[in-house]
This record gives C-alpha cells, sequence and structure tokens, in this order.
C-alpha cells in the first residue's frame, strides 16, 4: 500500500463532516483517482477504528415492514449512502504536478467543496448554475444566537402575511428552537426525514447513529415547536428528502414501495396532528423519461391518500431554480396539479466550487428573472414560492494573495455575517442587485463575502409581488440569529 495515497484519503475524509453519511460516495471517489480498496480500508481504519469499510458498505441487512407492523418501528437497518454530487462539476480530474496522483473534485450539496486537495481549481464552466441545493451544511445554532443583534429593530404591527411564509427548519437547529420566531411565517417546514427506495424511514447512518432527522424527531425539544407554531396559526409540514439517485429511481418504479413510504408518511404526519408534507427529492443528472413519469406518478398517489386522510393536508414540493427550463425529475407541468405549491430553491447560482459571485443574483448571466420566467410561462404564478437564502459564501481568493492560502470557502450564516459586517465597507452590485464585501484575515488571506440582506430579499420580495407568486419560502430558520430586520422586512412586504 502506498502511503501517500493512504495519507491524502484521510485528508479528503477530514474535510468531509458529513462522511459517516457519504462513505460510498468517498470510497467511490478515491476509486477514481487511482487507490486500492485496501488504501481506502486503511485510511478508514486510522480514522474510525472500521476494520474492513469496504465489507460494511457491501453488507445490507433489510427489514421491510409487514403489513401488520407498526410503519415506523421496523425501519431499514442498512447503510445510508448519500450522494450529493453536482451535475455542473460532476467530476474534473486535476493532476498533482510532480506526484503523478489525480485528484477529484466534485462540488455537492453540503455548501462545502468537496476536494481532495488544499486548492480548488474548476473550468470556468463550474461556475454555472448547480442542480443540487438543500444546504444541509450543518450550522451551528449555538454560535449563531451568540452574536449580539446588530439589527433589531421596532416591529410592525404583526398581522400574518397575505402570502405564504414559508421557513424550514433543520434538525441541526433543534436545541435552539427556543430562540425561533415565528411571527411572519405561515408555514413550518420540518426539514428532514430521510427514506430509502424501499420507501423506509432512515433512522441511523453507516456508523450506527441515530440519523439527524430522525433524532430530531424523537426529541422532546421538537413539541414545543410545534406547539408553538399552532399557538400562531402556523402550519407544520414534514419534510421527507431523498438525495440519492437509485434510492429516488427505486422507489417511483415500484407501487409497493410507493404504498411504503406513503403508508410511513402519513404514519409520521398523523403521529404528531401535523397539517401535511414537503417533498424534497433532488436527482442529480438526466432521469429517465420512466423515472420522471414515476416520480409524478407517485407526488399524484401521495396527494391522493393525503387528502383522502385529511382533506385540509398540504402537499408541497422543492424544486430547482432551473427546472422551469430543465424539467429533469420535476414535470412542473404536472405536478402543480397534484401540490399545492412548487417551492423554488432560488439560491446557490455560485458555489463553493466556482468563482466569488451572488448565491441568488436578480440580473446577470444566470439570474432568479430569467429563471422564474421559464417556470411562469408553463403554471400558476399562485402555485409558485420563491425561496430565498439566509445565508453567504466566503471565499478565500488565492489569486488576490499571491498563493494558495490553504482555506476553504465556508457557508455563513446572516447572523455572523451582520456581526462582522461592522469594521467592513459592504458594496452592491447592481447587476446581480446583492451584497457583498471583502476582508482581510489574520493570516493575510483576502475573502469575499457574497450574501443577501434587506436591500436585496426586498427586490426579490417586490418581484414576488409583482408577478403574484403565492409566496416566500427562507433556508433556514434560525439562521438570522437575534436580528429581527429579516422578520420586520416580510412584515412590510406581505402584510398590506
Amino acid at each position: 500500500m502506498r502511503d501517500d495515497y493512504i495519507k491524502l484519503i484521510k485528508e479528503y475524509v477530514g474535510l468531509r463532516p458529513d462522511y459517516k453519511h457519504t462513505l460510498n460516495e468517498i470510497r467511490a471517489h478515491v476509486l477514481l483517482i487511482g487507490a486500492t480498496e485496501e488504501e481506502f480500508n486503511k485510511a478508514m481504519q486510522d480514522l474510525t477504528g472500521i476494520p474492513n469499510a469496504v465489507a460494511m458498505l457491501q453488507t445490507k441487512d433489510q427489514v421491510v415492514p409487514s403489513a401488520s407492523d407498526d410503519p415506523i418501528t421496523k425501519v431499514e437497518k442498512e447503510v445510508k449512502i448519500h450522494k450529493k454530487l453536482s451535475i455542473v462539476a460532476a467530476c474534473i480530474l486535476l493532476f498533482i504536478v510532480g506526484s503523478g496522483i489525480f485528484l477529484a473534485t466534485l462540488t455537492g450539496k453540503s455548501n462545502q467543496s468537496t476536494i481532495l486537495s488544499k486548492k480548488i481549481v474548476l473550468p470556468k464552466s463550474a461556475k454555472s448554475l448547480q442542480e443540487v441545493y438543500a444546504s444541509t451544511f450543518a450550522i451551528n445554532g449555538q454560535q449563531v444566537f451568540s452574536y449580539p443583534a446588530k439589527n433589531k429593530v421596532q416591529l410592525a404591527v404583526p398581522n400574518k402575511p397575505q402570502k405564504q411564509i414559508v421557513g424550514f427548519f433543520p434538525y441541526w437547529m433543534l436545541d435552539e428552537a427556543q430562540n425561533i420566531t415565528l411571527t411572519p411565517y405561515t408555514q413550518l417546514n420540518l426539514f428532514s426525514i430521510d427514506m430509502d427506495g424501499k420507501g423506509n424511514v432512515v433512522s441511523i447512518d453507516s456508523s450506527g447513529t441515530p440519523d439527524g432527522g430522525w433524532s430530531m424527531w424523537n426529541d422532546d425539544n421538537l413539541n414545543p415547536l410545534i406547539q408553538k407554531a399552532k399557538a400562531q396559526n402556523v402550519k407544520v409540514l414534514l419534510t421527507f428528502r431523498s438525495f440519492d439517485n437509485s434510492d429516488i429511481e427505486q422507489l417511483v418504479a415500484s407501487d409497493d414501495n410507493q404504498k411504503r413510504f406513503i403508508a410511513n408518511a402519513l404514519y409520521m404526519v398523523n403521529e404528531k396532528n401535523l397539517d401535511g408534507i414537503n417533498i424534497d427529492f433532488e436527482y442529480v443528472g438526466t432521469p429517465s423519461d420512466a423515472t420522471q413519469l414515476g416520480f409524478t406518478r407517485f407526488i399524484t398517489n401521495l396527494h391522493t391518500e393525503l387528502l383522502r386522510q385529511d382533506p385540509g393536508s398540504l402537499l408541497t414540493i422543492d424544486t430547482y431554480i432551473s427546472s422551469g427550463q430543465t424539467p429533469n425529475l420535476f414535470d412542473i407541468s404536472s405536478l402543480v396539479d397534484v401540490s399545492d405549491a412548487l417551492i423554488i430553491m432560488g439560491y446557490d447560482v455560485h458555489t463553493p466550487g466556482g468563482d466569488p459571485g451572488s448565491i441568488a443574483p436578480m440580473q446577470g448571466d444566470s439570474n432568479i428573472i430569467g429563471f422564474m420566467q421559464n417556470y411562469l410561462e408553463k403554471v400558476p404564478a399562485t402555485k409558485l414560492i420563491l425561496a430565498v437564502p439566509y445565508y453567504g459564501y466566503d471565499w478565500p481568493l488565492p489569486e488576490a494573495n499571491g498563493a494558495d492560502s490553504g482555506e476553504q470557502v465556508q457557508m455563513v450564516p446572516y447572523a455572523e455575517i451582520i456581526a462582522n459586517t461592522g469594521q467592513y465597507k459592504i458594496q452592491w452590485d447592481p447587476n446581480s442587485e446583492t451584497p457583498w464585501y471583502t476582508y482581510i484575515d489574520s493570516s493575510n488571506v483576502t475573502h469575499e463575502v457574497h450574501f443577501e440582506d434587506v436591500r436585496s430579499l426586498g427586490i426579490k420580495y417586490d418581484y414576488i409581488n409583482e408577478k403574484g407568486l403565492q409566496g416566500v419560502g427562507v433556508w433556514a430558520l434560525g439562521y438570522e440569529g437575534n436580528n429581527n430586520d429579516l422578520d420586520n422586512l416580510i412584515i412590510n412586504k406581505f402584510s398590506q
């Protein structure tokens, strides 16, 4: 075995805080660059103590609930691997000069570049719109709420907005649930429960640790949040997600798997008396016609059974900003007829894997207005919810520093950005209609940060009103921390 490869694999895994969920993906990447199974096993054993990671990944002890089983008490006890790849930068091979070792750089959903070296080198094509948007890089909720409020403003009379205001609440913010303000919201989406290809709930990750969404579901801190939402007339939906192509294909191709999914999903919704379901299925690449048709049939079946059990229930579907132009998994013209809304993930136009730039530009080469127009030409505006980011990206600039800084692009929640901007000059990009700033850190590395603020979000909210969209979505609740200026903006824009 080659020590250089083992060291490289260990460094790669060290850059993946989600490695427990993505071992199969990591294994595929390192084999692609020329590593062997033995070298992968050795690296994983050194890091985790797992003696044979390959054998573990190839072992699946599948447990499928029978018709007589409680649909939740038996869940599949298998390794769940999420494939978080971007179609835009699917696989870019680089060479380390003189070493003869390939590096594979892939961008993923996690808002953190998946890289095998400390240098991000992507072709210009990688700057285009990515196809995967879940933004599932876990934010430290305690840290977010540790920042003092810089934008504490007097709230307007808190009338409920005339639009639907959907807040996604990720499981990693649960410890700060008591600090979450629901004043401007009409819907709360609990993010999320992972589902496998057989329609079973994923309760454990590859190390045997409870899945984050499943842990949230069973945590005592969740019920007070649900009760608070209901007391404020905020509808609570549960997000079910799948980010794995093979799982999605397996699910939509089988009537039995769909029935199992629907039984499990409705059991959970009914268990906590929730108001509906949000579906976040993110297929990477171009599915077959049969898979696209199968997904529409699956949503139709889910919608039918949901309304049969509770006619007042809601069903919403998360779609890519580009889906109006390139349908991929989503046949939006058909899906609007069997759902209450399409929630369009209007962010990550620029990603950590590419050059710095606005993550949600209103104008420019790839822009919100243009992508939304593709939707509006196909479906009613009243079925569309435009989701906006409460976060930004911090890019270190190797070219500005004259050398590779060794730092990685970071996702930064709004509260942290506002806490930091008091000492920096905020600039405005008139093309994208979004703010940004630069700073030099203690290591003399220049950074460029792009984000959203009251001014840029206000422009998007005016667009929502002008076009008569159903409302706005927010990724993610709590990222604003102790600041209430973004709440006030929603109230002012949508309560009149």
